[in-house]
């Protein structure tokens, strides 16, 4: 499930403030440069997950009827095709 854009800022935050705080980056420039830059990576992020979406969607809206005539979980099969779609793209979940 993809991220929204409060969630996306939150966890943006969080991961500047523990990088900092373990030492794991030295600020030269402000702090917000950082987030900035952590919460752009995870908006396409986001975006890249809701296009895997839509083209499982797609997918399986050419499998409707069989999917209903064998009576298959249409959340599971979604996940699963989803794992399928994204691991063929290169992209992890």
């Amino acid at each position: 499930m993809a991220l929204n854009e409060k969630e996306i800022n939150f966890i943006a935050d969080k991961i500047v403030n523990v990088m900092i705080k373990k030492g794991l980056v030295q600020l030269k420039k402000d702090k917000m440069v950082i987030a900035d830059f952590v919460q752009k990576t995870l908006e396409q992020d986001a975006l890249k997950e809701k296009e895997i979406d839509q083209k499982t969607l797609l997918y399986i809206e050419n499998y409707k009827e069989q999917i209903i005539q064998e009576n298959i979980d249409q959340t599971k099969f979604f996940q699963m095709m989803k794992r399928k779609v994204a691991e063929k793209e290169g992209f992890v979940l």
